[in-house]
């Protein structure tokens, strides 16, 4: 890329944080009786976050299908904050992302839950300069959907070709790139830390 980058838009889980969800379903097949798949199926399956993902039912009304269909003795409460125990801080991506931010503007782009953004926004030290913030259950459309990237453009309002899209899918990156915005596949810090030198963001 050669135009010059005025904004690095990242993705939420498995760049600047990683999930795992195995230890949740654990703990609710126990409590439950249900078997951990089950669970699992019932709590983080494809097509059920996709439901509260994209916007289509609140997260509150998964959570209550959960605990009802599981037979869970638990509030919607304390359910979203074992939900939101999933995400791990990449402690070691931050000082990173300060450093871009301090020459250039950074935003979140990301797949997820409106409960996940506020448990983010509370470990990220750098939510504050997140300016775009643009999550799928906000503007019901999820990655790779072209609607999403839209959004991006529309609430940026900087050029396609002046944004760098880090991401940890290649179909995430694919549709960006032809939507003309940079995009980086996510595999480890260092080789991003490469592209950001090499586009003199860093």
């Amino acid at each position: 890329m050669s135009n010059p980058i005025e904004l690095v838009a990242f993705d939420l889980g498995n760049v600047l944080c990683s999930v795992d969800e195995h230890p949740v379903a654990n703990e609710l097949a126990t409590r439950s009786g249900h078997l951990v798949e089950e669970v699992f199926e019932t709590i983080f399956g494809r097509a059920r976050k996709a439901l509260f993902e994209s916007g289509q039912i609140t997260f509150s009304e998964h959570a209550e299908r959960a605990i009802g269909v599981l037979g869970l003795d638990m509030s919607i409460s304390d359910f979203t904050d074992l939900y939101n125990s999933v995400l791990i801080p990449s402690g070691e991506m931050f000082p990173l992302v300060e450093r871009i931010a301090e020459r250039h503007r950074i935003a979140l782009v990301s797949n997820t839950s409106e409960p996940h953004w506020k448990a983010a926004e509370k470990f990220l030290p750098f939510s504050s300069k997140l300016d775009p913030v643009i999550i799928s259950c906000d503007v019901n459309a999820m990655k790779p959907d072209p609607a999403f990237y839209d959004a991006l453009l529309q609430s940026s309002q900087v050029p396609a070709a002046n944004i760098l899209f880090v991401d940890d899918l290649a179909a995430n990156i694919e549709t960006a790139r032809n939507m003309g915005i940079g995009g980086h596949q996510f595999t480890s810090q260092g080789d991003l830390e490469e592209t950001l030198i090499d586009l003199g963001i860093i």
